[in-house]
């Protein structure tokens, strides 16, 4: 009797710690999201009256962070690469550092567009182009460019001060590409990139308009959940890093200048759960109550 009492106690007692477990994660995941939704439509607020106030304790920027914020900025080929170009000059040197850049693997024109604007632009405000884009000149795409899927878990050394490291990331979907094989490769998009973010663990990523980011802005986002639950269970006391596992993977959604009136697939996608959603138009701001726009992009969001 007792010898098939016990396998079912068991049973029970295995199913109860799963639910039990699960309503937990859970409840955590959702408290996130929450508290990601109370301060997107508090900073709007606070921009809208004029005073924009510094968030709860969701705030980037804290007593407790590191005084540089690591940033990952992702450029998106085309359109989407001109827009980050003009973002990436109102970024401030001295608290966004180090800059780490990703591209697509099949894309090839990103860096070099970079790297030739740069050049090109000289000086700016009397300030030599080094200085002005000092630690934040992208590596060569021949030779300098390292690939998330190397077997090498090190980071890339630049050879020289000034140049920034670049990741290539495989695309979750190509022009003109079947919905149904993308299935496929953006599964396997996403577990590079959840590779790759995990070795890098940038306090800030910074994203717009093509689909592959995506999977960026969703393993950042997982990425951030599995961190908050090593905090709230003290797993990470003994982490160097422990003291900034709070502020690590937010994530910056700027849609795409041509959109006007609604957003694209990929913004629609990332809505959600991205820690600050920018837009270009008034229109786009009547519609939806958790998005922002600015000129000035990223120094608006009061992240320092």
């Amino acid at each position: 009797m007792t010898i098939s009492i016990l396998p079912a106690s068991i049973g029970a007692a295995t199913t109860a710690t799963i639910v039990v477990a699960i309503s937990i994660i859970s409840v955590r995941i959702l408290n996130i999201v929450r508290c990601i939704h109370n301060n997107r439509r508090k900073r709007r607020r606070s921009k809208e009256r004029g005073n924009l106030q510094q968030t709860d304790d969701e705030t980037l920027h804290s007593s407790s962070s590191p005084s540089k914020i690591k940033t990952v900025v992702f450029l998106g080929s085309g359109g989407h690469t001109t827009e980050m170009i003009q973002l990436l000059q109102e970024l401030d040197p001295k608290i966004y550092a180090p800059i780490v850049y990703i591209v697509a693997k099949s894309d090839v024109t990103s860096i070099p567009r970079l790297q030739r604007y740069i050049l090109s632009n000289g000086t700016k405000d009397g300030k030599d182009c080094y200085q002005q884009w000092e630690g934040r000149y992208p590596q060569s795409v021949n030779n300098a460019i390292k690939s998330s899927s190397d077997d090498d878990d090190g980071a890339t050394t630049t050879p020289q001060a000034q140049q920034a490291q670049v990741y290539t990331l495989p695309r979750a979907r190509e022009v003109h590409q079947s919905y149904i094989s993308s299935i496929f490769t953006t599964l396997y998009s996403t577990y590079k990139t959840a590779q790759l973010l995990w070795r890098i663990q940038p306090h800030l990523i910074v994203t717009n308009g093509p689909g592959t980011c995506v999977p960026i802005v969703y393993c950042a986002f997982i990425l951030r959940c599995l961190f908050s639950f090593l905090h709230l269970f003290r797993f990470d006391r003994d982490s160097p890093s422990s003291s900034s596992s709070k502020i690590i993977f937010r994530t910056i959604f700027i849609e795409s200048l041509c959109r006007v009136k609604t957003l694209s697939l990929s913004g629609k996608l990332v809505y959600p759960i991205v820690d600050s959603f920018v837009v270009h138009w008034p229109s786009l701001m009547e519609r939806f109550d958790m998005v922002e726009i600015c000129d000035v992009l990223v120094p608006s969001l009061d992240l320092s």
